[in-house]
């Protein structure tokens, strides 16, 4: 077990922004010489507070060419998150590698600030510029980049940027108040690179939405267009007459 910190400034609208509970669960599974996660699966029981968090990771298998763990999150004696993550070596061969043509991004410093990022401690701690318009379809999509001085894992830092893009319901006419993630899960490319600095490319779109939640994607690219990393997250949708109701505190 070991004890992990929850700065403030990583704090959303209620707790600790999930993309980076996320990344500390990614960090904690991918301690691991020689493998390194392939997908992750975190389901959410309750919010985590800034503060210190314990992390217990239980090494369920580990053979040759695979391996799998399991990650629980507690916090004040409670369960507040777990997660099973399953790792490969980190030496593949690539056979074929997914990629989007990158000529309609442009560059990034040309790109205006997008209008939608902000307002919450832990929007301080990235640079977010737009790439055209939200769609409802189509979702949107940015250039995003980390600010210095971040300690996250090479893994983690993709799983962070992963969630950084906000869900259609906060767009619509009333917004949602807050729509809450209840499950990830993301899928990391074989030929993987760091994230931590420079210019990346995330794209998100809510695939589905009814009153009561919602599910979303999302991909990082990097600049020459290569996939990075992928997730499907399951989503709560709190509006403002149900404030309250949702994820259990």
């Amino acid at each position: 077990m070991t004890t992990s910190l929850f700065d403030p400034a990583w704090v959303g609208v209620e707790g600790v922004f999930g993309g980076f509970v996320l990344g500390r669960i990614v960090d904690a599974a991918d301690a691991d010489d020689g493998f390194a996660p392939q997908a992750v699966t975190v389901h959410f029981v309750s919010l985590v507070r800034a503060g210190e968090a314990d992390l217990r990771v239980e090494t369920l298998h580990r053979g040759r060419a695979t391996a799998s763990r399991r990650i629980e999150l507690r916090q004040d004696g409670r369960l507040r998150a777990h997660a099973v993550v399953s790792l490969v070596p980190t030496v593949q061969e690539p056979l074929w590698e997914p990629s989007a043509d990158p000529t309609p991004w442009g560059d990034p410093e040309s790109c205006p600030p997008a209008p939608w990022h902000g307002g919450l401690p832990f929007s301080a701690l990235f640079e977010v510029r737009a790439l055209g318009d939200r769609t409802r379809d189509g979702g949107l999509a940015a250039w995003v980049r980390m600010r210095a001085g971040m300690s996250l894992g090479p893994h983690a830092a993709a799983s962070v940027f992963l969630d950084l893009l906000p869900p259609a319901p906060l767009a619509m006419d009333p917004p949602a108040f807050f729509v809450p993630t209840t499950d990830f899960t993301v899928h990391f490319a074989p030929s993987y690179e760091n994230v931590r600095t420079g210019w990346h490319v995330v794209t998100h779109r809510t695939v589905w939405a009814s009153r009561e939640a919602c599910v979303d994607e999302s991909a990082v690219y990097d600049r020459g267009g290569r996939l990075l990393a992928q997730l499907r997250q399951g989503r709560a949708i709190r509006w403002p007459s149900s404030h309250g109701r949702g994820l259990p505190v």
